[in-house]
């Protein structure tokens, strides 16, 4: 199946709604209808479009032919975000982190991680606790524990992107979350956790980590 990227700027849009209004109410998931619009959300891996002017109509003239589609889009989750946005800080907050994510947001196929978590399984390893570095909207988490796989697992996920961290969050309400850059774990989970799965992002970023700072090893 191709890649419309129409279609997963809709299905984000809405899935950010969703998070919002959940995180208005105070709550998490209940219905099996928010679940499946918080599942559709893609990230915005391969959607560049977000980083062009999106301000007002005149802007649509910076807009390349092949992005043009995109602009109506761009503009309703602008307008989305700031709406549900305390301030311009915390706006400009959310719209640095998704333009940063640009890059790096790409998510797995659920068969894959089906496969890995499934291997686990048939090997007879007991995972009682399980640590998702860069969780997305949880598709390692969603695996490990459904199907009476690892479902009792404490499970401590990060994610750096504060409005996938949202979503991620309204998914799994009975999880830890922390919205937040991997590195920042504290030493005192080194050697804690079973099994640790992701698919971390890949690219040609440093990543400060005080506790590789001045050490040989490889981080």
């Amino acid at each position: 199946m191709s890649y419309n990227r129409l279609q997963v700027m809709r299905d984000n849009i809405e899935a950010i709604r969703m998070a919002f209004s959940l995180g208005v109410k105070g709550r998490g998931v209940q219905t099996a209808e928010e679940i499946a619009v918080l599942r559709k959300y893609a990230g915005f891996g391969g959607l560049k479009c977000i980083l062009n002017d999106a301000n007002e109509l005149a802007d649509a003239g910076k807009w390349s032919k092949s992005d043009i589609e995109l602009f109506a889009p761009t503009v309703e989750l602008r307008r989305l975000i700031h709406d549900y946005s305390h301030d311009d800080r915390e706006f400009k907050d959310y719209m640095d982190s998704l333009k940063a994510s640009v890059l790096t947001a790409f998510y797995t196929d659920n068969r894959i991680v089906d496969a890995i978590s499934d291997a686990l399984k048939y090997s007879g390893i007991e995972i009682k606790s399980f640590l998702e570095p860069s969780a997305g909207q949880g598709a390692f988490i969603d695996s490990f524990l459904r199907n009476d796989r690892y479902p009792g697992a404490e499970v401590l996920a990060y994610e750096k992107d504060l409005l996938t961290g949202k979503i991620l969050s309204a998914l799994h309400p009975s999880i830890l979350t922390r919205i937040e850059g991997f590195e920042k774990i504290e030493r005192d989970f080194n050697g804690y956790f079973d099994v640790a799965a992701s698919n971390v992002p890949f690219g040609d970023f440093a990543v400060a980590d005080p506790a590789y700072a001045v050490s040989k090893e490889i981080g």
